[in-house]
């Protein structure tokens, strides 16, 4: 989705508010607008994504800044005047990772009825979704993040370039996006947390995706075109040793901070261009996983094809697969940094 998608109309224009609200109007303007168009009360869906992608344009001071210096960059006018009809420039608030040619992804809603006893929710072709607690209780968290399905971008952290990191970041959540996500609409991915649990510090998580009871930590890692050997614990090319990242940490805090939920690890790993298939990667079980924090991964690091299989196997398996639970991910989304 892009702002193109609102016909002409700018996000304070979806919202009903003035370019100039204030934040307090502007939350509760998109909480209006949200239960609104919500299609589990009597809402049309296509116009709740569009409310949606409006916040997530404006809804807070950064994504707004970089909002309207984008369209004051197309256009030269303020948007959400009275009487404008200038657009923003395509692909303006557009959340992007890198310089301007890098991949970009959109925030995609999931669509379920809300059931706290596992009744009949809509159905979307891919199953069904349930609510614990039910939509109706938005003092666990609101209904349009409840529904969302992406939760948060690359950004960068501390004071170093970053550009090669929220690179890759953005293309894991385009993987996860494109191969994942639409398989399992109970899924929430949440992008950029850091978990202390007593004297346990997860560090920077990159991913983690909730589907029921069960989390999945996403690392990545990009390596040039070839062909590459898993030992177990290394990935090798030729005789040149490439260590994965380490989930350790993340997992162990995660597993301590939700005992209720089942923690796996996976890495994807990237090639140079835009090939799932690419690159190729041969296990070859030499080493064991106990002298290295490999050990803590569920599948071996694989391409996107693989990865995505893995991932969804083990989130799509779980008993609760079908199920948001809305206190796990308030308390991820409050993790966030």
């Amino acid at each position: 989705m892009t702002p193109a998608d609102f016909g002409g109309r700018s996000a304070y224009e979806v919202l009903s508010v003035p370019f100039d609200a204030d934040t307090a109007t502007l939350k509760s303007a998109w909480r209006r607008a949200a239960r609104r168009t919500h299609p589990d009360y009597g809402g049309d869906a296509a116009e709740f994504r569009l409310v949606s992608y409006a916040w997530e344009l404006v809804g807070t001071p950064e994504s707004r800044r970089e909002y309207d210096r984008g369209f004051s960059a197309g256009g030269g006018s303020s948007h959400g005047r009275p009487g404008s009809t200038v657009p923003p420039r395509s692909g303006a608030g557009t959340r992007t990772a890198g310089p301007a040619s890098g991949p970009a992804f959109s925030t995609r809603s999931g669509r379920g009825r809300s059931t706290s006893r596992g009744s009949e929710g809509d159905r979307n072709g891919a199953g069904t979704i349930t609510y614990v607690p039910p939509l109706e209780d938005e003092m666990v968290l609101d209904l349009a993040r409840s529904s969302q399905q992406i939760h948060g971008a690359p950004r960068k952290r501390g004071i170093l370039p970053a550009g090669h990191r929220l690179v890759r970041e953005a293309r894991t959540i385009r993987t996860l996006q494109n191969h994942v996500l639409g398989s399992l609409p109970a899924s929430r991915l949440v992008t950029g947390l850091h978990l202390t649990f007593g004297r346990l510090n997860s560090g920077a998580i990159d991913h983690v995706v909730l589907c029921g009871d069960r989390l999945a930590v996403i690392g990545s890692m990009q390596v040039p075109e070839g062909v590459y050997r898993w030992d177990g614990a290394e990935m090798w090319r030729g005789d040149r040793r490439l260590s994965p990242p380490s989930l350790a940490p993340a997992m162990v805090a995660l597993q301590r901070a939700f005992p209720d939920c089942s923690v796996g690890g996976f890495i994807l790993v990237l090639g140079p261009d835009e090939n799932p298939h690419a690159p190729v990667i041969q296990l070859e079980r030499t080493r064991s996983v106990l002298d290295s924090d490999a050990g803590f991964l569920t599948d071996p690091p694989a391409n996107a094809l693989q990865f995505s299989r893995d991932v969804k196997m083990f989130l799509g398996t779980g008993p609760l697969s079908g199920t948001v639970d809305r206190r796990l991910l308030a308390r991820l989304l409050g993790a966030m940094y």
